[in-house]
């Protein structure tokens, strides 16, 4: 903050920053979410109980599976950070690792101790038996430390959740680490949570985690609109933005739908435009920011496009059509094999799967569906509009 600037003033150099912002799962404003975070915390209190009263923990795992943008990073890095912070010495030790962490089993073991326990007291338990932390010694030996040094502290132990992201990526070099973590093998209350795009149990099954029932899963869904508003409104008061603030408010958490990404790119246009007025919003400053927003949507949804989807734009609207028709489309392969040949069926379903254009409804409800509502009316409407374009004559040349 300058001299000239009061404390009351607006945060210009604030705004300029977050609108620099480009990573959509990093923004620092976070809402909603309150049924998703108690759930994990009360799972990790679940596997703790389990291995104090069975000597091991398994089968607990959970999967978030969720299309691009729908915050799953946003979901643990919360749960990671309000965990860290926490005075209950009885919170879980949360940390977040990547999948390729989970092919070296000594790697894994030494981050889960170096997580788990910082107290002086348990370090010597770990050094007595020899588990060499810094130099990552064989992993039996640091695993068998770790759960002595649980043991030794049983009373006072507390659950270590483990947050894998990008979690589709897994691959079968992984499968001893993540089938001993599913089974609780390790013997310690472990809680591993892998969140990922929409194929990540089929890849979690690939490495042999079959066994997951539909309690494992926590799909996320769009925000409410008045959690989205939460968000704008905590930016707002950061920023010390003046004027029409609750005008600028409703129409950002009503333009994004409650779908994560599109409320990101709402308040980072929203800012943009805000660093240019001075931090005062204003009627026209609005739609400015909304058609920047708009704008960003719409390239969003092209990326989701892969080029398999986008050659057989014709067959994605139909299908769309035919996601709200009856009878239900339960096989996606056998419907769009009516269209085309058979391997370029399948790549055109595994990228459409893969990439979060459609995918199975939630609550347990039979079928397909488009999980963001203004990407299902883009494509229905501007979408087709240019797949129609593209497909009329050119004109005739001009007459001689």
């Amino acid at each position: 903050m300058n001299e000239s600037t009061t404390a009351n003033d607006p945060d210009i150099e604030g705004l300029r920053r977050f609108s620099r912002h480009a990573d959509r799962d990093l923004s620092p404003f976070f809402a909603g979410r309150r049924e998703e975070l108690a759930d994990l915390a009360q799972r990790c209190e679940d596997t703790l109980h389990d291995w104090r009263e069975r000597g091991r923990a398994g089968g607990r795992t959970v999967v978030i599976p969720g299309c691009p943008g729908m915050g799953k990073t946003s979901l643990i890095e919360r749960f990671e950070a309000d965990c860290n912070r926490a005075d209950d010495p009885a919170s879980p030790l949360a940390f977040r690792m990547s999948a390729d962490d989970l092919t070296d089993s000594g790697a894994l073991a030494a981050a889960l101790a170096e997580a788990a326990f910082e107290e002086t007291k348990v370090r010597n338990v770990l050094e007595a038996t020899g588990a060499d932390i810094a130099r990552r010694l064989r992993a039996e030996r640091t695993f068998a430390a770790l759960k002595e040094a649980f043991f030794a502290g049983r009373s006072k132990a507390r659950p270590v959740c483990l947050l894998i992201d990008e979690a589709q990526t897994v691959k079968p070099a992984q499968k001893e680490a993540l089938r001993k973590l599913h089974g609780g093998h390790y013997g310690l209350p472990v809680l591993p949570v892998f969140a990922g795009l929409n194929g990540t149990e089929a890849a979690l099954r690939n490495c042999g985690i079959s066994r997951l029932s539909n309690k494992a899963r926590m799909p996320l869904s769009a925000l409410a609109v008045p959690e989205a508003a939460e968000a704008v409104s905590a930016m707002f008061r950061r920023y010390q933005v003046e004027g029409d603030t609750a005008g600028w408010i409703a129409a950002i958490a009503a333009d994004s739908l409650g779908f994560p990404q599109h409320l990101h790119v709402g308040m980072a246009a929203a800012e943009e435009i805000l660093a240019e007025t001075g931090g005062v919003a204003t009627a026209e400053g609005l739609e400015r920011a909304r058609g920047l927003a708009a704008d960003a949507r719409i390239a969003y949804y092209r990326d989701r496009l892969a080029p398999q989807v986008e050659r057989n734009g014709a067959v994605l609207v139909e299908l769309v059509h035919a996601l709200d028709a009856k009878p239900v489309v339960t096989d996606l392969e056998r419907w769009a094999g009516e269209f085309m040949e058979e391997e370029e069926t399948r790549a055109f379903v595994s990228a459409l799967i893969h990439d979060g254009v459609v995918q199975k409804r939630l609550g347990g409800r039979t079928g397909y569906e488009v999980p963001i509502p203004s990407m299902r009316r883009w494509l229905t409407e501007d979408f087709a509009r240019e797949l129609g374009a593209e497909d009329e004559p050119e004109p005739d040349g001009p007459s001689l």
